[in-house]
């Protein structure tokens, strides 16, 4: 039986199908549509975020036999050859296996050699952080002055790791992470094409754990196909994805806004024995803390929240019982004490100590509080010395 992997089927075949990285695909196709094309680009981003499969399209674009065309046919051979990895005269190189000196310089003979079809040779390297120091110096001189119809895209995830030779000689293009929102309306494509039956709560699901990698969310979403049934919901979603549900978020911030220390332990038990990562359980709490401000602070809120959660009146009364400045300073205890929580022994030792420290706040009296206080003060008129 064939495998069906869904991020491969559903790889973008032309620049329109690109999702997130609307500027640069225009920027790419106006290089092409005006003739001033550069003759070595590097793409830098998140991994999922489009690099190889923008490669592959601009390939396509330069070696399409309309082209160099800002919108492949798809039909030609060039084009079916480069979707297929097999074209002679697009050659992918991994980094990451390839990165010795004699490897580039390997390369470098072949770039001495014309195409052997098409009308450009091209050269997509992928992870090229992972060269060497004198490979990057062997593959310097030919990005200095590479031969007439050569391109060289190289893509990364690491720019820092990247010698200011190779930058300075290079068009560099930023891929953005993925907003959730465009990753959902992918997913719901998909969706309606496969004829999967899942809940639009649950694609917002996936979308916000992929953290903006449609690559992640399209290996999650095959995840969470193969381990359910004929209607995929939230219920089923959660568990999947180790995702700590929102009644375990609510229990331990009622734990903290009503000074219950066994709640907030009996909550922790909880996760601890449904087998959740503390780790993942304080990042969820502490975007939990940070959409409670959203929510206490504005109207719409869709586009905003970290994660889209079953039914946001369960919250209204913890937003009842404290101030945005009680958030504010709740926000401040978890994203300063996560280093504190990281180095821990033992993180359950870590995630209670941080939670202690968020229900010792509600003893202690806001600055501002005390300043009104001693304001309203009223002191006896002092006797002037005579």
């Amino acid at each position: 039986m064939a495998t069906k992997v869904t991020a491969l089927n559903w790889r973008p075949q032309t620049f329109s199908d690109l999702v997130g990285q609307g500027v640069i695909s225009t920027t790419l196709q106006n290089a092409i549509r005006h003739d001033r094309l550069h003759h070595a680009y590097l793409f830098a981003g998140l991994r999922g975020s489009g690099k190889t499969s923008t490669a592959r399209i601009f390939a396509k674009a330069l070696n399409c036999e309309k082209g160099p065309t800002p919108e492949p046919c798809l039909k030609c051979a060039s084009c079916k050859e480069i979707r297929d990895g097999n074209s002679m005269d697009v050659i992918e190189i991994d980094a990451a296996s390839n990165n010795s000196v004699d490897n580039i310089r390997e390369l470098r003979e072949m770039v001495r050699y014309n195409a052997a079809r098409d009308k450009n040779k091209i050269y997509i390297i992928d992870e090229v952080h992972m060269l060497s120091t004198s490979a990057f110096n062997a593959l310097l001189k030919t990005l200095e002055e590479p031969p007439p119809n050569v391109f060289f895209i190289m893509a990364t995830t690491e720019l820092h790791k990247i010698p200011a030779t190779i930058l300075s000689r290079s068009q560099q293009f930023d891929f953005k992470q993925i907003p959730a929102s465009e990753i959902e309306k992918r997913v719901e494509e998909i969706v309606k094409v496969e004829k999967i039956n899942i809940t639009k709560e649950a694609i917002g699901l996936i979308a916000t754990a992929a953290k903006g990698s449609m690559r992640d969310a399209l290996s999650l979403f095959d995840q969470v196909v193969a381990a359910s049934g004929e209607e995929i919901t939230v219920l089923e979603v959660e568990p999947i994805l180790g995702l700590v549900k929102d009644i375990h978020l609510v229990n331990l911030m009622e734990g903290v806004v009503t000074d219950s220390v066994e709640r907030v332990l009996t909550t922790i038990s909880e996760l601890i024995n449904s087998g959740h990562d503390l780790k993942g359980v304080y990042d969820s709490f502490t975007s939990f803390v940070r959409d409670l401000i959203v929510l206490k602070s504005v109207t719409h809120t869709s586009e905003i929240l970290v994660r889209q959660y079953g039914d946001p009146s369960q919250f209204k009364d913890i937003l009842d019982q404290v101030t945005h400045a009680d958030l504010v300073r709740y926000l401040n205890v978890l994203v300063s004490g996560e280093q504190v929580f990281r180095q821990a022994s033992v993180p359950q030792y870590g995630l209670e100590l941080v939670l202690f420290k968020m229900l010792e706040l509600k003893k202690l009296q806001p600055l501002e509080t005390l300043i009104s206080d001693l304001q309203s003060l009223s002191f006896p008129d002092q006797k002037k010395n005579g």
